[in-house]
């Protein structure tokens, strides 16, 4: 979730990027859901979701992810989990027609210690936080255990770690407090966590990146 340099509005703000809180916190939310659209689209296409697909959004903020995903699972759900209960209100206004149709779901819970049973999804998503996460490697463990055979996990970031970026926006990510991971490592995580393949997207002229890996 990459705070909008030429958006003074949020500057004050950048220390709720983490954990989202109070009314500072909803304005980060109306922001994600705005700011991320484009970079959202962009990742979504690296992977197939089927009409009975049953997904998970990690950090799911704003919530409007999940308002986009249900869109594809006509005969499925989507679920959204938040460390932040202020965010998982917030979502669940935003989607609270979907909420009482029992197409979506959301409540707090962490990315490292989800709750869920394992081989219960078919996709999990995790789109502008994954450097929040404590534990990466823990994390990786506990997605892969709650994905069904053959289930994906699909990383969508804008944020990168290359030895450019991190240089020329080091004051932003001391005060978002992000800890970027070089893609090839996150790759080598992955397969050491169980994931069978791992690919790599990245959108040429930009810093945006994708990985998508299978169980």
């Amino acid at each position: 979730m990459q705070p909008q340099k030429k958006n003074t509005s949020l500057k004050d703000n950048w220390s709720q990027y983490n954990c989202p809180t109070g009314v500072s916190g909803r304005k980060v939310a109306a922001s994600m859901n705005r700011e991320h659209w484009n970079l959202t689209t962009w990742g979504l296409k690296h992977v197939s979701i089927n009409p009975d697909f049953v997904i998970l959004d990690v950090g799911c903020g704003g919530g409007k992810t999940i308002s986009r995903l249900t869109r594809h699972t006509v005969q499925g759900k989507v679920y959204g989990i938040d460390h932040s209960a202020d965010m998982v209100e917030y979502s669940k206004q935003v989607n609270k027609k979907l909420i009482a149709t029992k197409r979506a779901e959301i409540m707090q819970g962490s990315a490292e210690k989800t709750g869920f049973k394992e081989d219960f999804f078919d996709l999990v998503t995790a789109i502008e936080t994954y450097y929040f996460w404590p534990n990466l490697a823990e994390t990786f463990l506990e997605i892969k255990r709650i994905l069904k055979n053959e289930g994906y996990l699909l990383i969508i970031s804008e944020m990168i770690k290359d030895g450019v970026y991190e240089v020329e926006n080091a004051e932003i990510i001391a005060k978002t407090q992000v800890h970027l991971v070089p893609l090839v490592e996150m790759e080598r995580m992955l397969y050491s966590a169980g994931f069978s393949s791992v690919k790599i997207y990245r959108k040429r002229k930009t810093d945006w990146n994708a990985i998508l890996a299978q169980k």
